[in-house]
């Protein structure tokens, strides 16, 4: 990459509120907890990501002209995040998102409020395509609605670039149909992935099933994100499991996303793939010990490493 690349990266922030139990949970009823809040969201946390490696990210998402807006924008800045396209709106609230955590810290129910996404529409992006179609690589959530991802699937149609796509929710899952032809890494979980493409992911034969039934839709690459068992890539070669590091579990939030991050970092600097997944797998298990979002250990030398 050359010092005028960067990246774009189009989609949600929102304020995380993680409640981590302390004891076993008991439905209906109080529980014990460890609450805590920070800046997240797929697109703002992939952004951070990527700064933090050094790398130089454009932000395109919506907040609210609020106090939780203005502290946002302020935290992702410091990074070194390009914060100049982050549209303000008034009346609107700042996104946010809600994790109830069990006692191991794996997520049992997430709830999100990301009504203000509506403001990033096909006319807002219109107005950025030359900013979005002279990036390196272009990556979107689905956090977006569908006709705003069908409008930059034809910005990617006309300019050529590499385009990631990473769904959020099971909910939001099926938009990714509006333009996975156009996308080139395809970035998922199996409950998401089987919102897209039908069927079971228990077995590996189940994985190349569903890998190669993406690949016939547009993709070159699916991130298949596994939590504990790791992560299944499957490109024009095939299959390959990846196992997961071991290490211990604090929080889940934001490793799937720092995952997706340093995997973009490092093929774009054009590093084999089975390495690209190894220092992701690396980094999302940093994530998964730290208390936040994303890791205080992710910095350049994670790109730079032997």
């Amino acid at each position: 990459m050359t010092a005028e690349d960067y990246f774009m990266i189009i989609g949600g922030a929102n304020y995380d509120i993680r409640g981590l139990a302390r004891v076993e949970l008991e439905w209906q009823s109080s529980n014990p907890a460890r609450i805590s809040m920070s800046g997240g969201g797929v697109a703002r946390n992939i952004a951070e990501n990527l700064a933090r490696m050094g790398e130089k990210a454009v932000l395109i998402t919506a907040v609210g002209a609020d106090i939780n807006g203005e502290k946002l924008i302020e935290e992702i800045s410091r990074w070194g995040v390009d914060i100049t396209l982050v549209r303000r709106c008034l009346g609107a609230n700042t996104g946010s998102y809600i994790a109830f955590l069990e006692k191991n810290g794996d997520l049992l129910l997430g709830m999100s409020d990301m009504e203000v996404m509506e403001n990033i529409n096909d006319h807002y992006l219109l107005q950025q395509e030359d900013l979005i179609t002279g990036a390196s690589l272009v990556a979107v959530d689905t956090n977006l609605s569908s006709s705003a991802l069908k409008t930059v699937g034809r910005m990617q149609e006309k300019g050529g670039f590499p385009l990631l796509l990473e769904t959020v929710s099971v909910a939001k899952a099926p938009r990714a149909l509006a333009v996975l032809d156009r996308v080139k890494i395809l970035a998922t979980n199996r409950e998401e992935l089987q919102e897209i493409i039908p069927g079971s992911l228990k077995t590996f034969s189940d994985r190349e099933r569903a890998g190669k039934a993406v690949l016939e839709n547009g993709p070159a690459i699916l991130l298949l994100k596994m939590g504990p068992e790791g992560l299944y890539l499957h490109t024009r070669e095939g299959g390959q499991q990846f196992p997961a590091l071991p290490g211990e579990l604090r929080d889940a939030t934001g490793a799937g996303d720092c995952l997706v991050a340093v995997f973009m970092a490092a093929w774009r600097r054009g590093l084999p793939l089975e390495t690209c997944v190894k220092r992701s797998l690396k980094a999302a298990r940093w994530t998964l010990e730290s208390p936040g979002s994303v890791s205080e250990k992710i910095d350049p030398a994670l790109l730079e490493e032997g």
